[in-house]
């Protein structure tokens, strides 16, 4: 496979970070060149070993400076972009309304059009050193609850729609459910239940009929982006599926029985069989198949893993703590 540089924003982000990982590990003649705002949304991991740092490189950058996005062409040859940044704290966080539309939809306009300076002889014409190249949009299947950060996302789907169609640039994009797993930001639900099961504090309580949720395991996701990257066609939508449908009465009852803390009786089977861990959504399967997209991750094993990584966490923070 030939060598690449690839440009991936947002690479401080759960996502991004996993993302990183994932292909530093798997193509030994691939450089990562990742750039992030360093919002409170960061996870810096490191790469392992020197011949990872080596090709590996980040720069502090916002995706809304157009002028810097540039600037990263003349400094590498960039030959693939993986766009995971986006704003997506809660609007109480962001305090200016206006920054969704700033960095999910503008931002991704500079991305866009540096590309195509880049990339492209004229509309429809790749230059012949990047007739592969492909820039891949990170995007949201339907959203849990509607939002300026899911509206943003939208918005910006659709610009990539037609900017593709307008430009011929080869645009993918991949859509997925709510993503779970190690490195998460711990406000997000599932590091927060654990955060309280291991605190003895996570309670089972009454469901409501509006948070039934499509998860889906991080490493399953960097498996289907990766497949899409290298084999999915210039302009299409592929969007994955979960592994585990349910409310939130049932991810807590799956944290707390982590625990040992389960006593059988407490919880009816009936519930527990409400868990649906279909591979794909039947109320929206993915547009074109692709070998190698679908979740394969069981949920359980998956969570368990999550679990480990930030339970093991916590020990080395009040170890250090002392």
């Amino acid at each position: 496979m030939n060598a690449k540089t690839i440009l991936v924003t947002g690479g401080h982000g759960f996502i991004g970070s996993n993302l990183i990982h994932y292909y530093l590990n798997k193509y030994p003649q691939y450089q990562l060149v990742n750039i992030d705002y360093n919002t409170e949304a960061v996870s810096p991991e490191k790469p392992s070993g020197s011949d990872q740092a080596a090709r590996y490189s980040y720069h502090r950058v916002d995706i809304r400076n157009a002028y810097a996005i540039n600037h990263l062409f003349e400094l590498y040859d960039i030959t693939d972009i993986i766009h995971c940044a986006a704003e997506t704290r809660s609007e109480k966080q962001v305090g200016e309304i206006r920054l969704y539309e700033q960095t999910n939809v503008l931002g991704t306009m500079n991305l866009l059009q540096a590309a195509q300076s880049a990339w492209m002889e004229s509309a429809h014409q790749p230059k012949e050193k990047y007739a592969t190249s492909c820039f891949h949009h990170i995007s949201l299947t339907d959203a849990y609850k509607p939002s300026l950060y899911s509206d943003s996302k939208k918005r910006a789907d659709d610009m990539i729609g037609e900017f593709h169609k307008k430009t011929g640039l080869n645009v993918i994009t991949t859509a997925s459910p709510e993503v779970f797993g190690p490195m998460q930001k711990e406000e997000e639900l599932i590091p927060a239940y654990i955060d309280q099961a291991l605190k003895g504090k996570l309670g089972i309580f009454e469901e409501s009929a509006e948070n039934i949720r499509n998860w889906l395991f991080v490493s399953d996701l960097c498996e289907a982006i990766d497949t899409v990257f290298h084999l999915g066609d210039a302009g299409g939508r592929y969007e994955i599926g979960y592994n585990a449908r349910m409310g939130d009465r049932e991810l807590a009852w799956c944290i707390t029985s982590l625990m040992g803390t389960h006593f059988p009786g407490n919880y009816s089977h009936q519930k527990q069989s409400n868990i649906d861990n279909s591979a794909y959504s039947p109320e929206k399967p993915v547009q074109q198949k692709l070998p190698g997209i679908a979740p394969f991750t069981p949920f359980e094993k998956g969570l368990r893993i999550t679990f480990n990584w930030y339970s093991n966490k916590n020990k080395t923070e009040d170890f250090l703590k002392k």
